[in-house]
């Protein structure tokens, strides 16, 4: 007979969670690596970069700094992410306020704001939002 109290019971997956999850790690982790790269050229390449439409007046707004911003809430969106696909709820939180402020970080710097990130920030955080009586 199997004693049910030495069982370590585990949070089951819901395969909406697995899917999010997936889509994040994609976002997060590309966007983490692109300002990774960023924080890396700005340095060595800061003239021709100022010459990106957009990124022109990123530089000039604050530059490094920006970019170390941008990094830093990648990386803790992707660590939210991780986080959810071992069934935490701080992951949740983690993620929830590194993509709020992802949101707000451009407006700042003066870069127009244009609705689909929100629209899709909004999505991500309601769905994973759903699924957070699945987490522990």
């Amino acid at each position: 007979m199997e004693n049910a109290t030495n069982e370590v019971v585990k949070a089951k997956r819901p395969g909406l969670v697995t899917v999010l999850c997936i889509l994040t790690f994609i976002g997060s982790g590309l966007g983490t690596l692109a300002y990774l790269l960023l924080l890396i050229a700005a340095g060595s390449l800061g003239a021709m970069l100022a010459d990106i439409p957009g990124l022109g007046s990123m530089i000039a707004g604050g530059g490094m700094a920006i970019f170390g911003v941008s990094f830093v809430l990648s990386f803790a969106s992707l660590f939210g992410a991780i986080k959810m696909w071992g069934m935490k709820k701080m992951g949740f939180y983690i993620y929830a306020v590194a993509q709020v402020l992802m949101l707000i970080l451009p407006l700042f710097l003066g870069v127009p704001f244009t609705i689909m990130p929100l629209v899709f920030t909004a999505l991500f955080i309601v769905l994973y939002g759903i699924n957070l009586k699945h987490m522990s």
